[in-house]
């Protein structure tokens, strides 16, 4: 703008109610004048000067930054105190009247909302996908947007078929290498795939008449992926209420572009979270905006598990379970020619899922029994012990996989290069040892009796 702009709280703020209603903030000692109208009318754009004191042409929830010796106020008559412009820290709603109306017109044409994924996240809704960082939140809304445009369930859970956005603002290098390595492992031609990106970063409210407009002309979406949150934050404090609550409104906007897409929003969670308290990062007024928070978390049988946490608008879900793979692709080739690995994931079964959790607790039990025998091994030497191979060389990944499940439930420790069993990995050594003797009683009691099934009886006895 050419000239400074000048604001007149005054008169800004009964423009404010008269356009119907909204919230003005003024800081005249930082200089800063928000202004936020309500989302009914957010489509009405001030572009023409107003000469009664109010010099600025401003849009729907924009800041304007104005030098503090433009911030006046009108003329006040003396004796009639000036209305506080001051409000409370946690009002960071629009304000507007929404009208009363009857039970009839309340559900008079209303349509429910389809699922995008079958019991678990429905169109037109906003969801945060939370977890610790190499957990798979990329990966598997990366699943998830490539089961969208071939149109193929996950598992048993249909899936609804169409176009996806996808927000890679936080490494879209990295998004781009997974996508290249899934299309190669999943068979799918990225040229035909009605998967759209959008790389960097940006202020979505500043863009959203952009974006719906790019939208419109893609002929809608169905699924709208946001990586990550933090990437589009523009606030300053992510743990404000104020800024968080208005930041998941914002991301809000995105469910109502045209065809009304599901939309998730990857997020960090809060520090020193583990796989009991993965809420996504920022104030309680984030959480309380989205309709739901779904969390992936490590599982027991070394998978990725996809449930809730903290809040789901919605009936309750078996979780889902994923696989994380490191996997190369012809396509990713450095300047040396060597492999350049990323990360993929893929669906499993719920049967699969129930097999690899015996399989791990089996696992634990004979390493939990080896350490009881002979403390002293190392990760390799026990992987050889055990006989536990991969590709020809002894698994020391799956041993250190059941050391560390021993040591997080405090059966074990390892301590001046020797591993102990604690009290309580003492008596769940005794346990396995008594499993095991009945597992070996049984097994030898069948064998018997099959052994007497097949001996020849006196009248099979050829012999004269």
């Amino acid at each position: 703008m050419t000239a400074p702009l000048e604001i007149d709280i005054d008169l800004a703020t009964a423009l404010v109610a008269k356009r119907g209603g909204g919230t003005i903030r003024i800081d005249p000692e930082g200089g800063v004048c928000v202004f936020n109208y309500p989302s009914a009318i957010k489509s009405l754009r001030f572009d023409t000067r107003w000469r009664n004191g109010i010099q600025a042409a401003v849009e729907h929830a924009e800041h304007e930054t104005v030098a503090p010796e433009n911030i006046h106020a009108s003329p006040q008559p003396a004796g009639i105190p000036r209305p506080p412009t001051k409000v409370a820290a946690n009002d960071n709603r629009e304000q507007m009247w929404p009208g009363i109306v009857s039970s009839g017109d309340l559900v008079r044409g209303f349509v429910p909302p389809d699922y995008h994924l079958e019991g678990i996240a429905q169109a037109g809704f906003l969801y945060s996908t939370t977890a610790m960082t190499g957990t798979g939140k990329t990966a598997v809304l990366l699943l998830l947007a490539a089961h969208t445009a071939l149109g193929t369930p996950i598992n048993d859970r249909e899936v609804r078929k169409g176009r996806v956005v996808y927000f890679a603002g936080e490494n879209p290098d990295d998004v781009t290498m997974r996508w290249i390595a899934m299309a190669h492992h999943m068979g799918f031609d990225p040229n035909a795939m009605d998967v759209h990106f959008i790389k960097g970063t940006f202020s979505i409210p500043k863009m959203f008449t952009r974006i719906t407009a790019e939208v419109t002309k893609l002929g809608g979406a169905e699924l709208v992926v946001v990586d990550t949150s933090a990437a589009y934050f523009q606030g300053q404090e992510e743990n404000s209420n104020t800024e968080l609550g208005r930041h998941a409104r914002d991301l809000r906007t995105l469910t109502t572009l045209p065809g009304s897409p599901c939309v998730l929003v990857a997020c960090h969670p809060v520090k020193a979270a583990d796989a009991t308290n993965l809420l996504p990062r920022g104030g309680g007024a984030f959480i309380a905006e989205i309709d739901g928070n779904l969390v992936l978390a490590k599982g027991d049988s070394g998978t990725i598990r996809l449930h809730w946490h903290g809040k789901h608008r919605g009936p309750d879900f078996e979780p889902l379970h994923f696989d994380l793979q490191t996997v190369t692709a012809p396509a990713l080739i450095d300047s040396k020619g060597r492999d350049v690995p990323t990360v993929m994931a893929s669906a499993i079964s719920t049967g699969e899922t129930k097999k690899r959790r015996v399989e791990a607790r089996r696992d634990e039990d004979e390493v939990l029994l080896l350490i009881d025998k002979d403390g002293s091994k190392s990760i390799l030497e026990m992987a050889v012990v055990l006989g536990w191979q991969k590709d020809g060389q002894p698994h020391r990944r799956r041993v250190s996989m059941a050391t560390d499940k021993l040591t997080k439930a405090k059966l074990a420790s390892h301590v001046g290069r020797k591993w102990k069993l604690t009290t309580a990995g003492q008596e769940a050594a005794s346990d396995a040892k008594a499993e095991r003797f009945k597992v070996e009683q049984a097994a030898a009691s069948i064998s018997s009796m099959v052994a007497r099934w097949r001996r020849p009886g006196p009248s099979e006895d050829t012999d004269d």
